[in-house]
């Protein structure tokens, strides 16, 4: 999303979804842009699935409903009938768009006329937040102006099939996301996490290699004196073998392993081998 566009709209709106803010953010719009499409009445789910799409893989954006864009980039504050229910927006798409991709809706209403041209109007605005590490979006369905498997992207005002440049992109952002998010911790977190599953996974288990008896009192008493111990019976006796799920590589031979490999990699970057 546009850094001047998504720092206004998260820091001032997201935060305070107000009427107030929402009126000045339309004021600040400079008409349709890759992240930001307007509309003067809810579209169908195929179209509207395809803007979803698009904007998520983009990295995020905003559609609002009840506004038009005119060619000169100026707007009719024209307002909808009744807001559509969320529940119904979810169901409609749910065949289309999958269930991580992450939106919102908000509902305006204006009943004053301290906001001029909004006086007595509804509108709704739905965005699309950017969630680079769930990249990238397909289509799960076809409908109208939609299809399946495809991967859509954001051109100007109009929602696209990726090309495998712009595929290859998404993709680097999201494998970008990923690393950053995973370099963030130490070298120690990571042996203390390493560790941590190994030791929830034992490396001996008992295995039952005899059943033991129960006590038989009728028997013992006729053989008391030489077999006293039917009285307690004899326990399960069990062995300690190999838990045949533990790693092949124990947690020492994988540290062991990661030297000589690290030990390799700065070798030829010192262009010894």
């Amino acid at each position: 999303m546009n850094p001047q566009i998504k720092d206004h709209f998260y820091d001032q709106f997201l935060k305070e979804p107000t009427k107030d803010n929402f009126r000045d953010f339309m004021k600040k719009s400079c008409g349709e842009l890759n992240e930001m499409d307007f509309k003067e009445t809810w579209i169908d789910k195929g179209p509207l699935a395809k803007i979803m799409l698009a904007m998520a893989n983009n990295g995020g954006g905003i559609i609002v409903f009840g506004v038009k864009e005119n060619e000169d980039n100026t707007f009719d504050i024209l307002g909808l009938d009744s807001l559509k229910d969320t529940a119904d927006i979810s169901n409609s798409i749910s065949r289309l768009v999958s269930s991580s991709l992450d939106y919102e809706v908000f509902n305006f209403v204006f009943d004053s006329d301290v906001y001029g041209k909004f006086e007595n109007k509804k509108f709704q605005i739905m965005v699309i937040h950017d969630t680079p590490e769930r990249l990238p979006f397909v289509s799960l369905g076809q409908s109208e102006k939609i299809e399946k498997d495809v991967i859509y992207v954001r051109r100007g005002t109009k929602s696209e099939k990726a090309t495998s440049e712009e595929i290859n992109r998404i993709i680097e952002r999201k494998i970008a996301t990923i690393y950053s998010e995973n370099t963030d911790m130490s070298l120690d977190q990571h042996l203390e996490q390493l560790k941590k599953l190994y030791s929830e996974l034992p490396q001996k288990i008992q295995v039952l290699v005899r059943k033991g008896t129960q006590p038989n009192f009728a028997a013992a008493l006729k053989v008391f004196g030489e077999r006293i111990g039917a009285l307690y019976g004899t326990p399960d006796e069990y062995e300690e073998k190999d838990n045949p799920n533990y790693p092949d590589e124990g947690y020492e031979a994988f540290i062991l392993r990661m030297i000589n490999a690290k030990k390799l990699k700065i070798e030829k970057v010192l262009d010894l081998k």
